[in-house]
């Protein structure tokens, strides 16, 4: 049995499995290990850093915090799926993971807890294109999981780093029900507000007069520890009165997501993973943006307004500014995140396709599983909703 350490005291157990070394059946040329636990995944990670393409949120940089900060917070138990060539030793994949106990079911996620945007494989230099050894490796991973009951790999883009997502050629895959909105700007910030159309194109220019009258206008981004922690302590109090009105989710309430946040703005900084930054008015921060960059892309974590300065649209300004900076350092792509709103819509964003990988490895969790699948395919076919509303009504009580 291998027992690891998830924090407050408790501990994940997971089943005895045969050795990934020593059951390679049954495609020989490949080699899947485990790492359970933060201290394992997180030295597995960096022992093979090289050659791989990732979102951002399967970085390093961004695992290392999260597995330290927010997965002993929900009793979540690191795992770290590695499948290398067995002639080169190259890698092939990598799934950065967390496993839970749900109702009596052990379930294996991406690493996300609503802290991040898109899940993802890494891809390592030795990924074949060929199916057949797609289908090798897949059936290798879910051997070397014989201790998990349903597998769910949420928010998946169909392309990583330019290359084609590899598991979205496994059976199982349904579209997510939300998207990505990505912003491509050209050579400048001026000329893509210009083919935003003149309309939009005042309304901006009446919004930087109203932030000039105020007095003191003032972009930064948060460099030090300190402005970095008094910053992220304002965005914190300008998300709170937003999500409060809307009903949201206060994920910001939560002690480990706040502790979460405030590390990834200061040693995400230093990492050249995270950015954090202020637009002030008069002396006051009247809007805050934290997002990270990855791969010549900026995605966008949060954005917090001040509830008394709607009249300049300080969330439209802080973006533009934020695409300035951005520009001027090569960085032309623009994720403005999950979900639809009409303030990305002004900024004409194309929608990403999202997809999600739902495996049941368990009789138990097949239900589940297919009340997934209808689920994501009711998105695109109105002739499942009978049987949808069967298992909803069932799932929901």
């Amino acid at each position: 049995m291998a027992t690891a350490d998830v924090g407050n005291g408790a501990a994940f157990v997971a089943a005895d499995r045969v050795d990934a070394r020593l059951s390679l059946w049954p495609a020989p040329r490949y080699i899947t290990e485990v790492f359970d636990g933060a201290d394992e995944a997180l030295a597995a990670l960096e022992a093979v850093q090289g050659g791989l393409v990732s979102t951002g949120f399967q970085t390093l940089d961004w695992l290392t915090v999260f597995y330290e900060e927010l997965a002993p917070s929900r009793r979540a138990m690191p795992r770290l799926v590695v499948v290398t060539e067995s002639n080169s030793g190259e890698v092939a994949l990598i799934l950065p993971l967390l496993v839970q106990k749900k109702r009596r079911r052990t379930v294996a996620r991406f690493a996300n807890l609503g802290a991040g945007g898109y899940g993802g494989p890494i891809l390592g230099p030795s990924l074949p294109e060929r199916q057949r050894s797609i289908r090798r490796i897949w059936r290798s991973v879910l051997g070397a999981m014989s201790d998990i009951d349903l597998i769910r790999l949420d928010r998946m883009p169909a392309e990583i780093g330019g290359r084609p997502n590899p598991l979205l050629t496994r059976w199982g895959i349904v579209p997510s029900r939300c998207s990505g909105n990505l912003v491509t700007v050209p050579e400048s910030v001026d000329t893509y507000l210009h083919e935003r159309g003149k309309k939009y194109r005042k309304e901006v220019e009446r919004c930087y007069r109203l932030w000039e009258k105020e007095g003191a206008p003032r972009f930064y981004r948060a460099e030090t520890p300190g402005e970095a922690a008094h910053v992220y302590a304002v965005l914190e109090e300008q998300l709170t009165p937003r999500h409060g009105a809307t009903g949201g989710k206060r994920i910001l309430d939560e002690p480990a997501y706040r502790t979460f946040g405030e590390r990834l703005a200061i040693d995400g900084s230093d990492a050249g993973l995270a950015s954090l930054f202020a637009l002030e008015a008069n002396g006051e921060i009247v809007a805050t943006l934290f997002g990270i960059v990855h791969e010549d892309t900026f995605t966008m974590l949060h954005l917090g307004t001040g509830e008394t300065w709607g009249h300049l649209s300080p969330g439209r300004l802080v973006m533009i500014e934020a695409m300035k900076h951005f520009v001027a350092r090569g960085v032309r792509r623009f994720d403005l995140g999950l979900g639809e709103h009409p303030f990305k819509h002004g900024f004409g964003v194309e929608q990403v396709p999202l997809y999600d990988l739902i495996v049941a490895r368990d009789l138990a969790a097949v239900p589940r599983a297919i009340y997934h699948l209808l689920e994501g395919r009711l998105r695109k076919s109105a002739r499942l909703k009978s049987a949808y509303r069967l298992l909803k009504s069932h799932f929901t009580r």
